[in-house]
């Protein structure tokens, strides 16, 4: 349960930081707003008639494009729940806008928990309803389950500690829905060997100062203090995240590897929490999530029941999301059938990008050593000039060596071979292995990795062999992974991109930025599936507009006196 000093101090003056026009509490609660907080993964527990006692005591406020819905700074008086809508979010101090609220969205938490002023300025975009759930009905609310009020801190504590963090792999308007790390229990348990460590030498250097085993505890409390404080970075860079389109682990060891996976939320297949007796006592567990490759496991987080709840109300978010847009089809279709517009309207072309050709030359014979390029709408990847330096550095090293002996000969350094047998001799070797060298770059320029509208696509080519091109449909991933190894893979930003494809994988290796392909494979997959979605849609409004007209005219002929 929340400390009582915390919740003491969300109280609520009786005003709201922006002036309330025609602001009052809701007469009856309608399944919009019945639908709205059973979205709120803090009231899981709540049962329809509890929620019909929360949606009662909202207030009700309809703005339009441009009115300021809260300001920043200004102290946090309720939380706000975007019933319909598009909400801009502004700091102050940032240049760059927040990613938006959208209809389902709530916002405050953070602020309302740590009895903070708002930390951003809201604004409507569009014509937009919010409720506002006032503070002190909100804590007599949360204080009834004690899920609720830990599930309420655990959204806060969230989003605290993602505004304190910046991730460049987040998509353009993509939300950071729950950020956890492993639970400081377990920071404890991983600090308590340097710890001892530390506290031994230290006792050490103190009894044996001046002697010759004063070294030693100076040793061991360096060793300790050390180990302790890279554990201690160790366990602040792992992260969980949930965002409004995926699960993310993110694990990164310091000048060893940092690896990121992911699935997205429509590729989940369940949730489910595992815990033993200690964890339990301590209040942290495992969350994990199985996907149809395989699980991520969002190991030893603080409070995994709430995570899980929060992860399984995204997916249904998104679920609900897509069974909206398939009734405003049905809508549409039948408002353009009343209106008489369905027969006027022709037939859209719905565009087929599965059975698109695909263009096999796009990207090859491109000689420039470009890493990352776009062509045609297919880009493609060449990979890390690092891997192209240890391809063609034997044979470099060679040229240098051959150059370097004629140089030594025209000068006179050694006399025991001939002028011109020393010319003869070294330009047949330099034009044989500038040969070498002229295979290695070339094996390296038509080894490319491309995502086009439809697929990922990996080109193998030895020069003067054969081909070998293999290509995984973009509806077919289900999961990507980035995995950088090795000092000179995270100082250089480079390693592999794996995308799980099937029971299979589907490696870009050794590329450039693999955090930046990861993005652009996530993005051709929502291009991808939005205009597929967009094709069904737009076929399910003229069948349905052609069902309304067959149905209207059967009526209109039954209707009709014999």
């Amino acid at each position: 349960m929340l400390k009582s000093a915390v919740m003491a101090s969300m109280a609520s003056p009786e005003s709201h930081a922006a002036p309330r026009r025609a602001s009052h509490p809701h007469a009856g609660p309608h399944s919009d707003e019945l639908e709205l907080l059973g979205g709120l993964h803090y009231l899981r527990d709540f049962d329809e008639e509890r929620l019909a006692e929360c949606a009662a005591i909202l207030k009700r406020q309809s703005f339009s494009p441009g009115d300021t819905i809260i300001t920043e700074g200004a102290p946090a008086e309720a939380l706000i729940l975007v019933q319909s809508g598009l909400v801009s979010v502004q700091i102050e101090q940032e240049e760059k806008e927040r990613p938006r609220l959208e209809a389902g969205d709530s916002f405050g938490e953070v602020d309302l928990f740590y009895g903070r002023d708002n930390f951003a300025t809201l604004t409507a975009v569009e014509p937009t309803t919010i409720f506002f759930w006032d503070v002190d009905p909100l804590e007599q609310t949360l204080k009834e389950e004690d899920t609720a009020i830990d599930s309420f801190r655990y959204a806060a504590e969230s989003q605290r500690l993602a505004l304190r963090l910046s991730f460049d792999w987040l998509g353009e308007e993509e939300v950071i829905r729950a950020l956890a790390r492993k639970d400081r229990n377990v920071l404890i348990q991983m600090m308590s060997l340097p710890i001892i460590l530390a506290l031994a030498g230290g006792a050490m250097l103190l009894l044996t100062f001046g002697s010759g085993w004063a070294w030693l505890g100076g040793l061991l409390l360096g060793v300790g203090s050390l180990l302790a404080a890279w554990r201690y970075v160790d366990w602040g860079n792992d992260y969980y995240i949930v965002t409004d389109r995926r699960v993310v682990v993110h694990e990164k060891v310091i000048g060893i590897y940092d690896n990121r996976q992911e699935a997205p939320l429509h590729m989940l297949l369940s949730v489910s929490v595992e815990t033993d007796l200690a964890s339990r006592a301590l209040g942290f567990g495992d969350v994990m999530i199985r996907t149809y490759t395989g699980q991520l496991t969002f190991g030893s987080v603080n409070d995994p029941h709430s995570m899980a709840a929060l992860i399984e109300t995204e997916v249904q978010r998104s679920q609900r999301n897509n069974a909206g847009e398939d009734r405003e089809v049905v809508a549409e279709a039948l408002r353009r059938r009343l209106e008489g517009e369905a027969e006027a309207e022709p037939k859209p072309e719905v565009p087929e990008k599965e059975q698109e050709p695909i263009d096999e030359s796009v990207g090859l014979g491109h000689w420039a050593p470009d890493m990352r390029f776009t062509e045609g709408g297919v880009i493609t990847y060449h990979k890390h000039w690092f891997v192209l330096l240890k391809a063609i550095a034997i044979p470099s090293v060679i040229l240098m060596i051959l150059v370097g002996l004629i140089g030594a000969r025209l000068g006179g350094v050694f006399d025991f071979v001939s002028i011109s047998a020393a010319l003869t001799c070294n330009t047949l070797l330099i034009l044989g292995i500038f040969g070498w060298w002229v295979y290695q770059y070339m094996d390296w320029v038509n080894d490319i990795y491309q995502i086009t509208p439809t697929h990922i696509i990996d080109i193998y080519k030895k020069p003067l062999a054969r081909e070998l091109r293999k290509l995984a449909p973009l509806e077919n991933i289900l999961g990507t992974e980035v995995k950088r190894r090795g000092i000179f893979g995270l100082f250089l930003n480079y390693g592999d991109v794996i995308a799980n494809v099937g029971t299979s994988e589907f490696i870009f290796e050794g590329v450039l930025s693999p955090n930046r392909i990861q993005q652009d494979i996530a993005r051709a997959q929502e291009d991808f599936v939005e205009s597929r979605r967009q094709g069904e849609r737009d076929e399910r409004r003229e069948e349905l507009a052609e069902w309304f007209s067959v149905y209207h005219e059967t009526t209109e002929q039954k209707d009709r006196p014999k």
